[in-house]
């Protein structure tokens, strides 16, 4: 039997981490920063995946169901009575189902945290192997160039989101939270800097 493998397997990753040459703190910082985010957007991804196909898959199975029910002609009148009932509920369920998913956007979070999380992943990779843009370097050389560039995809995924939920880049005086602000100026302050 073909058992499923994870896009994300956090132990084998895990095990990665701690056979690089690195000291113990930087070994800590990649389990803590880069691969916590790759796990968390990976079980975000795959919980919105699940949401969103068990959503639509409501609204396609209920959506062909209810013209059916409701050109069926039953005379006796219980039995149309419960069939009215079945379709109404059908209905409700396929209305439900349909508001949720454009309420919570689910397909959309799917494809954006699967995204994201490869995109990490293979970041990760690209370091683990030095290979491009690492290439000609040890770990320990490549270390401050993969968490600067780990932490300006975590940057990107987070205003992103924020654009998302407010509408528009975070502003000092905007609703965001003024230390998640702060914390977002004073990253691009730095970056044009240095």
């Amino acid at each position: 039997m073909n058992k499923h493998q994870p896009l994300v397997d956090e132990a084998a990753l895990r095990n990665t981490i701690h056979q690089l040459n690195l000291d113990d703190l930087q070994k800590d910082r990649l389990i803590n920063r880069w691969l916590h985010y790759v796990v968390w957007w990976d079980a975000r991804a795959r919980a919105s995946k699940w949401k969103h196909h068990t959503l639509r898959s409501i609204v396609v199975a209920g959506g062909a169901a209810i013209p059916a029910l409701v050109s069926v002609h039953v005379s006796e009148p219980e039995r149309a009575a419960n069939l009215h009932i079945v379709t109404v509920v059908l209905s409700l369920l396929v209305a439900i189902s349909a508001g949720l998913e454009g309420l919570f956007g689910f397909g959309e979070i799917w494809r954006e945290k699967r995204a994201a999380a490869e995109i990490l992943k293979v970041q990760g990779w690209r370091f683990f192997q030095l290979i491009k843009p690492f290439a000609g370097m040890t770990h320990t050389q490549a270390y401050p160039d993969f968490a600067d560039a780990v932490e300006t995809m975590i940057e990107h995924e987070v205003k992103d989101y924020l654009v998302a939920v407010q509408g528009d880049v975070p502003s000092p005086n905007s609703a965001i939270p003024a230390a998640v602000s702060k914390a977002v100026i004073d990253t691009e302050g730095a970056s044009t800097q240095g």
